[in-house]
């Protein structure tokens, strides 16, 4: 009964159709709450009541549909969903649970749900909600970053003590200050003399603080691109730019990006 102009509210009496295994609804003006007694479908595998206008939470009985294979809700006024296990993504993928858990949200938060397989948000665009590798890690991307900068800190100073180790066993103290000095003036010239970096090749404690607090405010800075990069599609800080859509005459979202294969093939070579 999609795109049929059916509006009023959906009756109570929806439960007494106990056999009905596919109810699509979707794309009509159906106001009103989601009645508890759609959750006595029990036989539904196949339930479309996306593009309405239903208020409220979503009945609990949805959790107990264990055979939907396919469930999309999205661009309604549902405020609450019950906890609703897995979903079986082998027929539908990306579009088997659909929701309004994006950003922006028509309220002052994003609808949670943590196991929808695409979140749509106030405009009608939608993303898939995929675990990323980081995430699967047990980390978040923050976490990572530290984890990463601690790495690649500690990979530094173990050069550097090899280096000092080395210098210490094949040089004399007076060859050894000459080396160091050549090596100053070597990162120097790759540096550059106008360059803020070039303090830390300089004997002053004050370029060495002008330095680190420089270095410093330039990893502040990448913190807030490292918390936009997280996939949490109900933050309002992330930079995901939601490019699926999930429209109201089909099933299937379908990704409307407009990047290629060979347009990633450019962007490497530049780089």
């Amino acid at each position: 009964l999609t795109n049929n102009g059916l509006s009023g509210r959906m009756s109570e009496r929806i439960g007494n159709l106990t056999f009905v295994k596919v109810l699509d609804l979707s794309d009509n003006n159906i106001k009103g709450s989601i009645p508890a007694e759609l959750g006595k479908l029990s036989k539904l595998v196949y339930l479309r009541l996306s593009y309405n206008a239903f208020t409220g939470a979503a009945p609990e009985g949805l959790s107990e549909m264990k055979g939907l294979q396919l469930l999309q809700l999205q661009s309604n006024r549902i405020t609450e969903l019950p906890i609703i296990t897995q979903l079986d993504e082998s027929f539908y993928k990306n579009s088997t649970f659909v929701t309004d858990c994006g950003v922006p949200s028509a309220f002052d938060e994003a609808l949670k749900c943590e196991h929808c397989t695409m979140c749509c948000n106030a405009n009608e665009d939608c993303y898939p909600q995929e675990e990323t590798h980081i995430s699967e890690w047990g980390l978040n991307y923050g976490t990572f970053a530290a984890v990463l900068f601690a790495c690649f800190i500690a990979f530094c100073c173990i050069v550097s003590l090899f280096l000092y180790l080395y210098r210490k066993r094949n040089y004399s103290e007076h060859s050894a200050r000459e080396s160091i000095e050549e090596a100053d003036k070597y990162a120097l010239s790759k540096i550059g003399k106008n360059s803020v970096y070039s303090y830390f090749v300089k004997d002053k404690f004050a370029g060495y603080l002008l330095a680190f607090a420089t270095l410093i405010i330039q990893i502040a800075i990448l913190v807030f691109f490292i918390i936009a990069s997280e996939a949490n599609l109900q933050d309002d800080r992330i930079d995901i730019q939601f490019t699926w859509k999930c429209p109201p005459d089909s099933d299937v979202c379908k990704d409307k990006a407009d990047l290629t294969d060979a347009g990633w093939v450019i962007f490497c070579l530049l780089m």
